[in-house]
């Protein structure tokens, strides 16, 4: 016998509720804007949850169902193509050869390091030209971390 589905009533960003010992609920990077979502979390509970108008998933979300936590939100790692540009001119380049493939492109500020969902001909491409500083590793790539979203955010601070 299948247990019904619990319906999520609300969602708290992380740091707004008491981190308790919970399931996880795990999320694809590309996952984050879909709207109405059916997934399991790691105890097997069915969660069905919808997005807000102007939100997104984001790892550490607390998901509540009549004002008890659930579950959080966890987003998976991914393989990725890691960059670290020695100067400008490098990270100017490395995103050119991203240009027309319209994949999104993370940061690392912490570690001055470019990461690109894998691709297999980029990849290729990018080590022909880069060659050690073009890595494969596992990362979690966060919306937070997107580029374009984080240039936003420096022109928005800067008009202040």
């Amino acid at each position: 016998m299948q247990a019904e589905s619990v319906y999520i009533d609300a969602v708290l960003p992380q740091g707004e509720f008491a981190q308790d010992t919970v399931a996880r609920l795990q999320l694809e990077w590309f996952e984050v804007n879909k709207k109405r979502l059916t997934r399991a979390t790691t105890t097997g509970q069915t969660l069905v949850m919808e997005l807000e108008k102007g939100r997104e998933w984001c790892s550490g979300d607390g998901l509540f169902h009549e004002g008890k936590l659930i579950a959080t939100i966890a987003i998976k790692p991914t393989l990725t193509i890691c960059f670290s540009p020695v100067n400008t001119v490098q990270a100017a380049d490395f995103s050119y050869y991203l240009g027309n493939r319209h994949l999104p492109l993370f940061m690392e500020t912490d570690r001055a390091m470019y990461r690109v969902p894998y691709d297999g001909r980029l990849y290729e491409q990018l080590l022909a030209k880069f060659q050690s500083q073009v890595q494969l590793e596992d990362g979690i790539l966060l919306s937070e971390n997107l580029v374009k979203r984080l240039v936003k955010k420096s022109r928005n601070e800067n008009e202040l």
